[in-house]
């Protein structure tokens, strides 16, 4: 079987209007990207952010008359990009060629299904890439899971505030961890969270904001710098005394900001740079 793409431009005020002509003539997915590679750093809280310039494809059936399809996009006033056609292929498993076994510090390795576990694993989480944000492959989680290789979590209490995937609390339970909590605004993540929990083998809660939290020993936070800031005292408060809070999401021009709302209410311990973003660690 084959696969048209058909791809189209708009701008950001046209886009509902060019999803929904993808939609109404048959397309069997839509998806939206970026057109001029304007990256979106910190959107709001509870926003959802949208590019000046947007590339909108349809993906249609084999049985469509691109001819039709073409005429019908122009005379509807929006700019056509391009045209291909696509061999079917097993999709679900697509995401393999990108998404591999990757190691963080000296033993922690986040394994997809498919893959051998590294014989010198010491701690194993297993996931695939879903609809929740952390997996591992962007600097922020990265350098959370660097942070937690080095750690002696035996016996501790853990959040995991922005769980996306649950990567982080599953990771901590799995290193001997006693209780975890996941904290998400997502109700998407909450599932994912639960679900990867499952496949793992672990135990953990996965809340909404908002429910009352123990204290813990270990609290990550791996976010963005806005709501960072604005959390700064409910972060700090979930903390037991010496207890650790890390910090990630940040970009290295965002430290003073972030710093600013941290540094009288707990002690900076520790902090860490990669590709410009930061990591930075709290103790109470």
């Amino acid at each position: 079987m084959h696969w048209v793409n058909v791809t189209a431009t708009s701008e950001r005020s046209g886009l509902e209007a060019l999803e929904t002509w993808f939609w109404d003539h048959g397309a069997v997915s839509v998806t939206v990207e970026d057109g001029e590679d304007k990256p979106i750093y910190e959107p709001p809280p509870g926003e959802q952010p949208v590019w000046e310039e947007v590339l909108v494809t349809g993906l249609f059936e084999e049985d469509a008359v691109i001819e039709n399809l073409e005429s019908a996009l122009l005379e509807a006033g929006f700019k056509l990009s391009c045209i291909a056609r696509l061999e079917d292929r097993a999709w679900e498993r697509e995401w393999l060629h990108r998404f591999k076994p990757m190691q963080f510090g000296e033993g922690l390795w986040v394994c997809p299904s498919g893959f051998q576990v590294p014989a010198v694993a010491r701690t194993v989480i297993r996931l695939d890439p879903g609809l929740a944000f952390g997996t591992g492959t962007h600097e922020t989680t990265r350098l959370c899971l660097e942070y937690l290789d080095g750690l002696d979590v035996s016996g501790c209490s853990v959040i995991d505030y922005g769980c996306g995937s649950g990567v982080l609390g599953i990771g901590a339970a799995l290193k001997g961890a006693s209780t975890i909590t996941a904290i998400d605004t997502d109700p998407q993540a909450l599932t994912a969270t639960r679900e990867n929990a499952r496949r793992n083998n672990v135990e953990l809660r996965a809340d909404l904001p908002g429910h009352r939290l123990e204290a813990a020993d270990l609290v990550f936070a791996n976010i963005l710098a806005q709501p960072l800031t604005e959390l700064a005292p409910t972060l700090v408060n979930t903390l037991r005394q010496d207890g650790l809070l890390i910090l990630s999401g940040i970009m290295t021009s965002q430290r003073d900001w972030v710093v600013g709302a941290y540094d009288h209410l707990a002690e900076l311990v520790e902090e860490a740079e990669l590709n410009g973003w930061i990591r930075l660690v709290w103790k109470r």
